[in-house]
């Protein structure tokens, strides 16, 4: 199996699109299914995640073999809307997606 690095978007505007088709695996293959997957931020920034698929998704922090960790979750939300996050403490949080857990994100906290 080939991974294929990130795909490197403009710079990090503060929002994260769940885009259309990420509800069907293969998103993970390529690390698409949070745009960007990775992000950088600084303590006390808010970090917007826009559902830009037809699917209902969330955002939720853990790991899909863990399971919730309980820092955020935006329970399920539909096409067309948001979710907010802000991130006050410096850390590593992986993120995914509890409907469909090949979706995988990383918020790192500086």
């Amino acid at each position: 199996i080939t991974v294929s690095p990130p795909k490197v978007m403009g710079p990090f505007t503060g929002t994260i699109s769940v885009p259309e088709g990420s509800g069907v695996p293969g998103c993970d293959e390529t690390s698409e299914c949070y745009l960007p997957s990775q992000v950088k931020i600084n303590a006390g920034e808010t970090v917007t995640w826009s559902n830009d698929d037809t699917a209902a998704h969330t955002v939720t922090s853990g790991t899909p073999s863990d399971g919730s960790d309980g820092t955020f979750d935006s329970s399920l939300f539909m096409a067309g809307t948001t979710f907010e996050h802000t991130f006050d403490e410096a850390g590593t949080y992986d993120y995914f997606c509890m409907v469909h857990p090949w979706m995988i994100g990383t918020v790192q906290v500086n």
